[in-house]
């Protein structure tokens, strides 16, 4: 049993192996934190010529179904937040140029679990094609059969961190109210969400940064470092910080953080990023002026997401 699962069960946290989330739920932790859910990527490559095809699915589904939340989306038990992106080929990494990978267009979902050890997540590609409403059209058409799964425990990825505030809940019904939400092309959402890739500087220090991970995920299977590193949501709660996700994927010769981020507001997140005198923001700072290839991308606001953001829900009763 890995560390992240002897986390879950000790958090009181059941689930079930079917596929009827949308009436039955998992119990969930009574509080969000640091490393209490979990989260995957997965990305789906669209047919050549069939990316207009696909956002008119979605933007149709998401129109008739604009009451919905997650559970709808996606009625899995034990999912608490999606995000579908529309990825024009650059999510996964750049180089220090800035140059995109250069594949093709792409459905990217993002997905937050109670447990991603459940059964419905050994293959999640086939769990989304097989459960989600989405798929009761010609979406699957339009897909090809090479999705990519980004997630802990995969071939090549490293878990980092998984933080959620845990005044989210609330938060969230203040702020934005609808628990699905589709734009309109052009429009922005009421809330800030942005994924993106940051490479590592090549070399010595993509080695160093994932044998820190290593050693830092070793010290995450000590009981009383797990309770203390949970509960430290000051600053997630200043910043107003919803989600945040952080992933470590080997990409050639660097690694690669991938960084997905839920927050009420941008400009206060950065207001209170550097505003905070604690020494876990300021050496947060200090490393990744060091360790990213482009620091800016990441430290300098506003953050850009690297994927069109096609359709946002969430479980209203969500940690």
């Amino acid at each position: 049993m890995s560390p992240r699962q002897e986390e879950n069960h000790t958090d009181g946290v059941s689930t079930t192996t079917g596929n009827d989330g949308a009436n039955s739920r998992p119990t969930y932790p009574e509080r969000g934190g640091i490393d209490v859910l979990d989260s995957l990527l997965v990305r789906q490559p669209i047919a050549e010529g069939r990316t207009r095809t696909v956002s008119d699915l979605l933007a149709d589904w998401a129109a008739d179904n604009s009451d919905g939340d997650a559970r709808t989306l996606l009625p899995v038990d034990g999912v608490t937040l999606v995000t579908l992106f529309l990825d024009d080929g650059g999510f996964g990494w750049t180089d220090d140029a800035g140059h995109a990978s250069g594949r093709g267009d792409a459905l990217l979902w993002y997905i937050e679990v109670v447990d991603d050890d459940a059964e419905a997540w050994t293959n999640p590609d086939t769990t989304i094609r097989t459960v989600s409403p989405l798929f009761e059209g010609e979406l699957d058409d339009s897909l090809t059969d090479e999705a990519t799964v980004h997630a802990a425990g995969r071939s090549s990825h490293r878990y980092v961190t998984h933080v959620t505030n845990p005044h989210r809940k609330s938060r969230y019904a203040d702020a934005v109210g609808r628990s699905l939400v589709a734009p309109v092309a052009g429009d922005e959402l009421p809330i800030p969400v942005a994924i993106t890739s940051l490479a590592v500087k090549a070399g010595p220090t993509s080695t160093l940064v994932a044998r820190a991970v290593d050693l830092v995920n070793q010290l995450k299977r000590f009981d009383r470092v797990r309770s203390w590193a949970r509960d430290e949501t000051e600053t997630v709660e200043a910043e107003a910080m919803y989600t945040e996700s952080l992933l470590l994927e080997a990409v050639g010769d660097r690694q690669v953080v991938h960084y997905y981020m839920e927050t009420e507001d941008m400009d206060r997140l950065y207001e209170a990023f550097y505003g905070a005198d604690d020494w876990e923001a300021r050496l947060s700072e200090w490393v990744l002026r060091r360790v990213l290839a482009t620091p800016e991308t990441f430290l300098e606001p506003p953050l850009e997401t690297d994927c069109e953001v096609l359709i946002h829900a969430v479980d209203p009763e969500r940690p």
